[in-house]
């Protein structure tokens, strides 16, 4: 490329998604150093972090990678009677490349959609997010759909048992994410008001019990405009009105997500006793989840880092997903584990059910009952050793941190004029 020359990617501080994102942004890195470009990695822990980044935002040869954060950094200023905020990168007329990889209009992402710089170019992995961040934010324009890819290091091909030779059976990373005030504090709130937003919370809930192939958003969207004229259209910049809503939002989502995983959860204490099985969710839970309350089989473990999961990944023979609330998205959880060489079972999509050959790839379970599959995950692993090997040859052969890399640098290219 005669026009790029240099990457500067930002590396995010270690506690942000158990130190998943600083090894999956230094492998990203690697790959664009493979392929000849010069690569500066920015740590944003350390203090001089913003010298760094000025030092580096007008060169013209070279291209600002900030993936999950930063693309809202701004610089502000006041006088005796207003206070003033651009944003770095709209400042310095700067391009900055960034990822979206949840729903923009989430609790934890709706500050920095809001506040991005106009001259992102976000790299999606799904065209579902563009169109919920230019919901969210009309002033972004610039969205390039890339390889949805694996987000952590492929083991060595000898790290890689025969599941035969792997001492946990099943293996479930997740979580039960807090959010305040939960749905169901809104909801009462709503009751005691009279409040039609109530109707549009029960609505959405009860239309996803199982898996839908329509987005949250769409039937969010269509159930607000059955029960208040006009419907819902953010203004822009959002109002004080229009985050709460886009807070009602995010928590349906949330606890719709809640519920599946409880559903998966439970039911793996309907499963062989026999079995040793691992989730990544607090001991303390345990209590909150009467079918595992006599089922020592079944590990809590609480929230691992990426080193505890690459462990665990290698040393598990099936791997239990349960997806998020995307409809044209499966889950980096589904893509990692096969890469591992898990055999991985997963709830139904339409969109999982295309990428991925039932029988062949992955498992579904009915719903979210993993015990579904009882009689199956009692048999011998054996049985399920084709199926992993070809999941894992398929995702290295598609969704490859590589092909990543790939697609990032042409559309580099092309915005920065090669």
């Amino acid at each position: 490329m005669p026009g790029l020359k240099r990457i500067v990617t930002v590396l995010p501080r270690g506690e942000f998604n158990h130190n998943m994102l600083p090894g999956f942004a230094s492998e990203l890195g690697a790959a664009f150093a493979a392929r000849g470009l010069t690569l500066h990695a920015i740590d944003s822990a350390k203090p001089n972090f913003l010298a760094d980044l000025v030092s580096c935002a007008r060169d013209p040869e070279t291209a600002i990678y900030v993936g999950h954060y930063f693309y809202d950094l701004a610089l502000s200023y006041a006088d005796i009677t207003t206070k003033e905020q651009v944003n770095f990168f709209e400042a310095f007329e700067q391009p900055v490349f960034a990822r979206i990889a949840d729903h923009p209009y989430a609790i934890f992402m709706l500050d920095r959609i809001e506040q991005a710089a106009r001259t992102t170019h976000f790299l999606v992995p799904t065209v579902e997010f563009a169109e919920e961040a230019r919901f969210v934010n009309p002033a972004l324009r610039h969205f390039h759909q890339v390889t949805p890819s694996v987000t952590m290091a492929p083991p060595a091909e000898k790290e890689v048992l025969p599941l035969e030779r792997r001492p946990i059976d099943i293996f479930m990373p997740c979580a039960f994410k807090e959010v305040s005030p939960t749905v169901e504090e809104i909801r009462q709130d709503c009751l005691k008001k009279g409040h039609g937003m109530v109707h549009v919370i029960d609505e959405v809930l009860a239309a996803n019990e199982q898996q839908s192939d329509l987005s949250i958003l769409a039937q969010f969207l269509a159930a607000a405009r059955r029960q208040f004229r006009g419907g819902f259209q953010p203004a822009s910049p959002l109002t004080t009105g229009d985050r709460k809503i886009l807070h009602v939002l995010s928590c349906i989502d949330f606890e719709i997500r809640t519920r599946r995983r409880r559903r998966a959860v439970e039911s793996l204490g309907l499963l062989d006793p026999a079995l040793r099985i691992v989730v990544t969710i607090p001991e303390d839970l345990r209590e909150t989840l009467p079918a595992l309350r006599d089922r020592p089989n079944v590990e809590l473990i609480g929230k691992v880092d990426s080193a505890k999961a690459r462990e665990l990944y290698l040393n598990s023979r099936c791997v239990v997903n349960v997806n998020p609330t995307y409809t044209s998205l499966v889950s980096e959880r589904v893509r990692n584990a096969m890469m591992f060489g898990c055999c991985v079972i997963s709830d139904r999509s339409a969109h999982a059910a295309e990428v991925f050959a039932a029988g062949e790839e992955i498992l579904f379970m009915e719903g979210c009952e993993v015990d579904s599959l009882g009689d199956l995950l009692r048999g011998s692993p054996a049985e399920l050793q084709p199926l992993a090997t070809a999941a894992r040859r398929r995702v290295l052969a598609d969704f490859s941190i590589d092909r990543l890399a790939a697609d990032t640098l042409q559309v580099m290219g092309e915005v920065l004029g090669d």
